[in-house]
Parts: C-alpha cells; structure tokens; sequence
C-alpha cells in the first residue's frame, strides 16, 4: 500500500518537474524573443539614424549644386519610409513690424517604426518618440560672428518615397529671400511641427538665441539686432483684449519720476497707460477720479457717455496726449522665458539628487546639522539665527523624489533668521513648499548669484507684530522660482539692496496671484534701494489671474509686475506700485484706490536678463532650396 503512494508521488513529481522545465524554457524562449525584438528595433533604429544622417549630407551636396543626384539606402527593416508634407513650417520674419523674410514648408523624410520616428527634416535629422523629439544631427543654421546664414532645405509637394532606397534631386534654382542688411530689426525664428522640441535644443544648444514662446506644436526664438535694453514702455499696460475697466474704481493716479535722478521725491509726467480693450469710464464725478500726468493710448475709439473720456475733462483728466487707435504693442510672451530660467537652473546645478541634503551646514549660532533625519523632512526654522552656505555649482535640497528631479521637504519660517549664502559663482537651495509666516529669510548675495527653488507653494505671510521679512543683501542677484501658488499676503516686506537684485520667476499656467491682504495697517511692501528703482525687483508669471488686496492695509511695492496673460480681476484699496504693471485687463478694481508711478529707468532696462548672454546679428543671408526625393 505504501509502496503504491511511493510509486503515484513519484510520477507526480516527474510530471510536475517536466511542466515546470516546460514553463521555464517556454518563459525563457518569450523572453529571449522579446530581447531579441527589442534589440533588433534598436538597432535597426540605430543604423536608420545613419542613414538619414547620410540624407542630410547628401541633400546638401545636391542642393548647393554640388551634385546632380544622390541615393542613399536604408536596407531592409522592420520600418516604413515615407514623406509628410505637413511636418512643420519655418518662419523668419522681423520682430517689430512682423514683416516676413521665409514662410516655408519644410516636410519631412520619415521612417517610422513600432512608433518611433526618424526624420529628415530643414538639414537637420530628428528622433520622436510621439511625445517628444530630440536632435540626431544638426541643421544648416550657422551664427558665425554678426552673420546668420539660414541655406534652408525644403522638400518638394511632388515627392512621394515608400520604399527602401531614395533618390535626391535638385528642383531648379536656390531662392534667395531679401532681408535689410545691415538687420535694423530684431529677427523672429519660429519652427512649427512635430519636430520643434528638438529645433529648440538645437536653438538653445547651439545658437545662444533666446527661446520666447514655447507652445505644444512651436518654438519661437529671438535673435537680437543691438545689445540694448528694451525696456518697459507703459506705466500700466493692459495689452489684451480685455476691459480697461475704471467703472467701480475710486481713484487712479499715474505720474512718473526718474530713479536714476532725483528719485520718487520728484513727481514727473511721462506716465503711458496704454489700454488694449475698451475703456470703461468711472461713474463718479470730479477731476479727481482718475489723473494720467502723462499720455493715455487707446487701441480702440474713446465713445463719450455722461462723464465723458477726453483729455482734460471729467473723469479721467489726461495731462498729456490722448491717442485714440494707437497703435498698442503686443508684449513679449512670457513662457518661454520662464522655461529658460528652470533650464539655466538645471544647467546650473544639475538635477536635485536624493542624497544632495547631507551637504547642509549649519554656520550660524546654531548646532551644526550633522545628520540626514534632521533636514531631509526640510527645513523649520522657528527662532534664533541660522545659516546655510552653497559653494559654487552647489545646489542644497532637501529630501528628493525618487528620481532625483525634486525637492521632498518643506522650508517653514516663523520667528528667528535664516540665511542662505552663496558662495562662488552662483550656488541653489531647492525646497518642495515655502511657507514663511514670521521671522526673517535673508538671500546673501555677497559672494555669487543664488537660486532658491521651491517647486510648488510659496507663501509670504504675517501680523502686525511680527511681519515676515525677505531680504536680499549684497551686491548680486538673487532668483526665486516658484512652481505653484504664489501668495505675497499678510504683514510682509522685501528689501533689496542697492547694488543686488531680485527675480521671481512664477510658472504656473493658469494659476493666480494674490498680493495684499494685510491686517493693523500693516501690508505688504516692497522696496528697493535709496532712490527706489524698479528694475531691481521682477516678478514674471503666467498666470491667468492678478489680485491686490490693500483693503484693510496699503499694499505698497517698487518693482515691475510682468504678468502679460493676467487679469487684474480683483483690486481694492490703497495699491502704490513704483515701476511698471503689464497685464492682459483690468476687470473690477472694486472702490480702489491706485497709484501707479513709472519709473523713467525702465525705458532702457533689459526685461528678459540677456544683454551678456544673447548675440547681436548684424547680417541676415537666407534662402530656400528644394529637392526631390523618389524611390530608388
């Protein structure tokens, strides 16, 4: 009987070992197979590159006449080959009249596997994945010097290709496009199409242009003409389309004065509010309501109601000119600058790595911080004196994400002083939050530039006895960039230095800003030096929406608001602004009361930061050559 069991658990055995050899070397054959498809896709994709690297050097050859016709083969792969008409457009054109120098169509030779796609497209060679697009080989865009050259190729609406080998000819003559020489204008690039994600590395990589609008489907960049600065045109700019609406508001005040001269002491008239929509008059009475020393520039006719929009009557009494049908110039977008700035991080210090925390060092007063459990939650900072230096190239994080690309922990100050040194060059402090609600953030710039990065929230808040404070000291420039919510709120103050200077950088589509809401009469200020100027304070932002909030305490800020796609949807009591405000509208500026002074050095100031790092062009040589390509 027992012999029997022995003898069924013994064939039970074998057969359960035989279906489990089955099973591995059945999984083992999938998975070798799928190894041996993913490698023979890499490496099909790898030698397609090849090719297609050898279309960009062959159509260039047939292009400048160098040969009547090429052909290139891509061999046999798992692939298609084929030409896409509608793959991109170039368009170069100058900035300010928009005058157009090329509108082409570029196309594109594509070969296309299990959906990555390989492609020859403007000289250039391009890699998509269908979500994004990097540069294989580069285009022929050549900066050298004051001379742009641009010899683009296109490709033939007669082209069709389908098969594994292509020929390359020359379609007639090369067209020469007409540009004034020397450039007077700046020069406006802009690639559409599937591919432009890896024109604008190419453009960033390569050219040293600066990248202004960077869309879904496009990228635009900016060559400039003169190393000057372009300056802040309007006092208020509300550019858009929106209302200029002054119906329910209960003052504005707009004069000038000159901080490179005798200061805010000294009223001027040079004040521009410039309205891009239809102004709504204000629906009181008297010559104080609203007073422009200066200019006012409408896009649109003034239609009279009872009280009236004409220069020297009431309401609105104009000092200087009416202009009714100006001309009212579209800001400079302001994506692609915000994109730029996170990229100069990055390039700067690198991504934030997991371990990045354990070189804090605590210089103050303090113990020093020796172990990771004591910061990698952020940082809390709640009294006292504390002090933390970044070396050169040297960013502080705290507790990164699990790919490395993030800050985990929070900043939180509320009471004592905390400072972040940079030492060297320029040196980072990244952050997930930043909450400060009390105590004092001093940015030392003395020795280098610093970057302090919060990746989402950054919140400014306080009380009457014991406002937060941010100051910027030293004699560099100090950059926040913030991811999220940006609030400016409560009892607060920023205070640079004479010689330092402070940018915020807010990216967050869609999103709001909120200034003001300050409690015992005590709101928010920012200021600026001796003579108050404007340019050493920026802030820069996407968002969709703008509110000053100096109700119940004035909000009372030198520095210039760059916010181009925002409506000033909320506005209310005392709101003092010395610089400059560009916006998208106006929409309810509910019983405030508004004093904007523009400050004259901004006319000449540079907005986008670049006069060191963006070449001049003084010549423009562009033409257009197309080739055909048919199948071998």
């Amino acid at each position: 009987m027992f012999g029997g069991e022995r003898a069924q658990s013994e064939v039970l055995g074998t057969v359960l070992l035989l279906g489990l050899t089955v099973a591995v070397v059945g999984t083992t054959v999938a998975l070798g197979g799928a190894a041996l498809d993913d490698s023979q896709r890499t490496a099909d994709l790898q030698r397609v590159e090849g090719a297609m690297t050898q279309v960009d050097s062959k159509a260039s050859l047939v292009a400048h006449g160098e040969s009547p016709s090429q052909r290139v083969s891509f061999g046999s792969g798992g692939g298609d080959v084929s030409v896409d008409h509608d793959a991109g457009r170039m368009v170069i054109a100058e900035n300010e009249t928009g005058d157009e120098i090329v509108n082409a169509s570029l196309g594109a030779l594509v070969y296309e596997r299990d959906g990555t796609r390989i492609a020859y497209q403007g000289g250039g060679v391009w890699r998509s994945d269908g979500n994004r697009s990097r540069m294989v080989s580069a285009p022929e865009f050549h900066y050298r010097g004051e001379t742009l050259t641009v010899p683009l190729v296109t490709i033939s609406e007669n082209t069709t290709a389908n098969g594994d080998e292509v020929i390359l000819t020359s379609e007639g003559s090369p067209n020469g496009h007409v540009a004034q020489n020397p450039v007077v204008d700046d020069i406006r690039v802009t690639v559409t199409g599937d591919y432009h994600e890896g024109w604008a590395a190419f453009f960033e990589s390569r050219t040293d242009t600066r990248i202004i609008d960077r869309r879904n489907d496009s990228v635009t960049v900016l060559l400039r003409s003169e190393l000057v600065g372009r300056g802040v045109s309007y006092s208020i700019g509300t550019l858009g389309a929106n209302e200029f609406d002054l119906e329910s508001i209960e003052s504005l005040t707009a004069d000038s004065y000159d901080s490179g001269g005798a200061g805010p002491s000294e009223s001027r008239d040079n004040a521009v509010i410039a309205a891009g929509g239809e102004i709504d008059s204000p629906q009181g009475g008297g010559s104080d309501y609203v007073t422009i020393k200066g200019d006012l520039r409408a896009r649109y006719d003034i239609q009279p109601n009872p009280n009236g929009i004409q220069n020297g009557d009431h309401p609105i009494n104009v000092i200087g000119n009416v202009t009714e049908r100006a001309t009212i110039e579209d800001p400079d977008p302001v994506e692609g600058y915000l994109v730029r700035a996170i990229d100069e991080y990055d390039t700067r210090y690198g991504n934030a790595s997991p371990t990045s925390y354990a070189s804090w060092s605590d210089l103050g007063d303090d113990a020093p911080i020796t172990s990771r459990s004591s910061v990698e939650d952020g940082l809390d900072v709640s009294g006292g004196s504390e002090t933390y230096r970044a070396e050169d190239a040297e960013v502080i994080a705290s507790d990164g994400g699990e790919d490395g690309t993030a800050a985990d922990g929070d900043l939180t100050v509320d009471g004592g002083t905390v400072t972040f040194e940079a030492g060297g060059d320029h040196a980072g402090f990244r952050f997930d939050d930043a909450d400060l609600s009390g105590g004092e953030l001093v940015l030392d710039v003395t020795d280098g530039d610093l970057d302090l990065r919060v990746d989402d929230e950054f919140s400014l808040s306080g009380d009457g006895s014991d406002p937060t404070k941010v100051r910027v000291v030293g004699d560099g420039k100090a950059r926040i960039h913030v991811g999220g919510d940006l609030a400016l709120e409560g009892a607060s103050e920023v205070t640079v230095d004479d010689d330092a200077e402070l940018r915020v950088f807010h990216d967050e589509p869609g999103g709001d800003i909120d200034i003001g809401d300050g409690d015992d009469d005590t709101g928010i200020t920012v200021s600026t030096g001796t003579n108050e100027p404007a340019n050493s304070f920026w802030l820069f932002s996407n968002a969709d929406s703008l509110e000053f909030d100096g109700d119940d305490a004035p909000v009372d800020l030198t520095g210039v608001v760059y916010a181009p796609n925002a409506e000033v949807d909320d506005a209310k009591g005392d709101v003092v602004i010395r610089g400059a405000l560009t916006v998208d509208g106006f929409d309810d500026l509910d019983d405030a009361r508004f004093t904007m002074r523009y400050d004259e050095a901004l006319a000449t100031a540079e907005v986008f930061d670049e006069v060191e790092q963006v070449p001049t062009i003084n010549y423009l040589h562009v033409s257009t050559q197309e080739i055909r390509i048919e199948d071998g």
